[in-house]
């Protein structure tokens, strides 16, 4: 066995959990206003970003779970308070379920999730990475 085949056989195979995250860039920071949610894509998944007016950003899956149509950055920002603490939320413009933006998941169905995707400010542009909860993959409301 040669020197290289030994080292070769050395290297760990590595971890997906320490693997470092692949970022897109999506847009200037600037061109995503506040308050609003816009579609990115991200890879081959559709993606609505959100601009809150405290400065944090949330991406969340486009494809609304319920009706499986991607309109979810159509959708209404808004906030409830859940035990006295305020949730930031995006309300569906098909059939108007609400979901929270910092978990993805339905605030009235826990099994259903948008998903949801790492976010972060290089400079003045916006990077999307990769999924960090995946979506629900079924239709909730089926034919």
């Amino acid at each position: 066995m040669t020197d290289e085949m030994t080292d070769a056989m050395a290297d760990p195979i590595p971890d997906p959990a320490t693997a470092p995250i692949h970022w897109t860039p999506v847009a200037d920071l600037v061109a995503i206003p506040l308050e609003r949610a816009v579609p990115v894509r991200v890879g081959a998944a559709q993606v609505a970003v959100v601009r809150l007016i405290d400065g944090s950003i949330h991406a969340v899956g486009n494809r609304d779970p319920f009706s499986g149509a991607q309109v979810m950055a159509r959708g209404i920002v808004g906030s409830i308070c859940v035990g006295g603490t305020i949730h930031r939320t995006l309300a569906s413009p098909m059939y108007k379920q609400t979901f929270y933006l910092a978990t993805g998941r339905c605030t009235t169905d826990d099994e259903v999730c948008l998903g949801t995707w790492s976010t972060r400010v290089v400079g003045d542009r916006l990077e999307v990475g990769e999924c960090v909860v995946p979506p629900t993959t079924t239709d909730v409301l089926s034919a």
